[in-house]
């Protein structure tokens, strides 16, 4: 059934509308956990009273009103019940990225001054006993698993098991207003130290109240099922996720694991899913390569279904056609998604309208939005009534944007954050007279679609003074299914040149439709033949572009960008100039 968008308008917290809601779906699931191949309910008013004892066992650990505390998590039932816990009596959840390494989350820890912390178990409790070391602050520890049975570490149930004393939670919860600091949301660092987002309980809920304009929701037994699998220390998956679904009656499946959410979405059958583009791109990459070891049948009908249903004019024929090809090529691809998905939400990053255009043809609608953590964090969205590829859609209800003299997108609303912690020289910097300076460049068009063209900090100038969006050339060239990620550079050059990580199964696959002799991926990425191969295709791709923005020489890497090298953001942004700066000789090279 339609949510009841009216519930969230006035209620003072986070937790005051999950727990109206529960009140309203007290029996029905707010949450599916995966146990022996299938996804199991768990009803509110099991998830509500999980909270209750866990904030009754934080107060007798003497969390106070103000107090951070920790999370680190991986994407479990657990999240909500210790996050709600948390904001439910006055203090505020840290949370931290799982791919964390030690000393990130030391310095997170140290930075938030968290006086508490909760993590799973196994490596994840390790690493973070290293880091513990050196935030002297740190009282307490609490893990769901501790097989290893440290003495510094309590066990999560013995903040579960405490009998909550419903007023003591209640007075506390009275406590607790739209101007509360709720979270603190560290940045990815792409070219700094991570910086503590703050973001007030009425930041996220301007967030939660935006919504509805652009996207219907269903709550209910058979209302929207969302699967989350992105990492919830990230503003998006959280407030998307997590707080989205439990203010309205919607239920949360969650992934085993980032790399089983193919399998997850057969067993869960979502209706919403959170994306960001590399992942669309991957998912894209796989489907088409499928598609490749088909019949040439097969792969006709594929291509004439995706021409037919991607097209807005096709006369009779089409009308004819689409259907019986839906049956045939449409639904089966579906199907893999849980053959229930309505549509899936894309942020984090420039979505290119080619990506979002195959995804729409194959009948999975893309709602495009944009944002920031500052921003708690939804600034615009595509509304699902009114979808434009290319566009990352209209200012949120209750966001005014405007477009600075110099290109930079700024936005003020109730969602805007009060600053960063304990940082006013950069609180200074980010918010002038009220307004957002997003760092993004952008143009509104004559509708009020917002569309990003690149970072203000990440524009290439070259020798001539021709100013050069690198993501634009960059978007482009990963639609070409040989090439996986790329990294354009030029800064004061002459011409561009970029580092290309090939697409091992389509180069590979190359290299054998042309004869060439077998030979293992380091040599083929080395021969002179793949990289003049994919610089032919790379200058096909960019023909329709100014000469300054053509990509001259490539460097072709072995392996792609990772999380685990320090290249990759953990919501998979490219950290650019750490990427600048590890292959600074090889891109120097290329114009010897």
């Amino acid at each position: 059934m339609p949510i009841d968008t009216s519930t969230i308008h006035d209620v003072s917290s986070l937790p005051e509308a999950l727990f109206r809601t529960a009140t309203l779906h007290a029996a029905q699931p707010a949450q599916w956990q995966r146990q022996d191949d299938t996804y199991l309910p768990i009803t509110y008013a099991q998830l509500v009273m999980r909270i209750h004892h866990m904030a009754a066992g934080l107060m007798k650990a003497g969390i106070k009103i103000g107090d951070r505390v920790g999370l680190l998590l991986e994407n479990r039932p657990e999240w909500a019940v210790v996050d709600y816990a948390i904001l439910s009596i006055g203090a505020v959840t840290v949370p931290l990225y799982c791919s964390y390494r030690p000393k990130d989350m030391r310095y997170v820890l140290h930075d938030a001054g968290a006086v508490a912390v909760v993590t799973s178990g196994g490596k994840l409790l390790r690493d973070l006993l290293i880091a513990a070391r050196d935030c002297p602050h740190l009282k307490h520890i609490y893990a769901i698993e501790n097989s290893a049975s440290y003495d510094q570490v309590a066990s999560l149930l013995s903040l579960e098991s405490c009998q909550p004393d419903q007023q003591k939670l209640e007075r506390r919860l009275a406590k607790v207003g739209r101007d509360t600091l709720a979270t603190l949301v560290y940045t990815s660092g792409t070219t700094a130290n991570p910086k503590g987002v703050m973001l007030t309980h009425g930041n996220i809920i301007a967030n939660l109240e935006a919504v509805p304009a652009a996207l219907d929701l269903n709550a209910g037994v058979d209302g929207d099922r969302m699967l989350s699998f992105l990492p919830l220390a990230h503003a998006l998956e959280r407030t998307g996720s997590h707080f989205l679904p439990y203010s309205f009656g919607l239920s949360v499946a969650f992934a085993q694991r980032p790399d089983t959410v193919a399998k997850n979405m057969v067993e869960a059958k979502p209706t919403l899913m959170i994306a960001v583009p590399r992942m669309l791109e991957v998912v894209r990459s796989r489907i088409l390569a499928q598609v490749g070891k088909q019949s040439v049948l097969s792969q006709k009908l594929f291509y004439l279904y995706l021409n037919m249903s991607g097209s807005s004019s096709g006369g009779m024929m089409a009308t004819l056609l689409l259907p019986l090809l839906d049956k045939l090529v449409g639904q089966k691809v579906r199907a893999r998604f849980g053959g229930r998905m309505r549509a899936m939400i894309s942020g984090g990053a420039p979505l290119s309208p080619e990506i979002a255009g195959f995804f729409e043809a194959l009948g999975l609608p893309i709602v495009e939005g944009y944002g920031l953590s500052e921003s708690a964090p939804l600034l615009s969205v595509n509304p699902m009534y009114d979808r434009r590829p290319g566009s990352v859609g209209k200012a949120a209800t209750g966001v005014e944007i405007k477009i600075a003299d110099d290109g930079e997108i700024l936005a003020r609303g109730a969602n805007i954050m009060p600053g960063y912690w304990k940082n006013r020289k950069a609180t200074k910097a980010a918010v002038i007279d009220g307004w957002l300076h997003t760092g993004d460049i952008g143009e509104v068009d004559q509708d009020g679609y917002l569309r990003i063209t690149d970072r203000k900090k990440d524009i290439i100038v070259n020798s001539g003074g021709e100013n050069i969006a690198p993501q634009r050339i960059e978007g482009m060239l990963i639609i070409d299914e040989n090439i996986d990620q790329a990294v354009v550079y030029g800064d004061q050059k002459p011409y561009l040149v970029a580092l290309i990580v090939p697409n091992k199964e389509a180069c590979a696959d190359w290299a054998a439709e042309q004869g060439l002799p077998e030979a293992d991926w380091d040599n083929l990425c080395d021969s002179a033949i793949l990289k003049k191969h994919l610089q032919t295709r790379i200058n096909n791709i960019l023909k329709p572009l100014n000469p300054f923005e053509q990509v001259r020489r490539i460097h072709l890497l072995h392996q792609p960008f990772s999380i685990d090298s320090g290249l990759l953001t953990p919501t998979m942004k490219i950290k650019r100039r750490k990427v600048y700066e590890q292959y600074g000789e090889i891109l120097e090279s290329l114009y010897s």
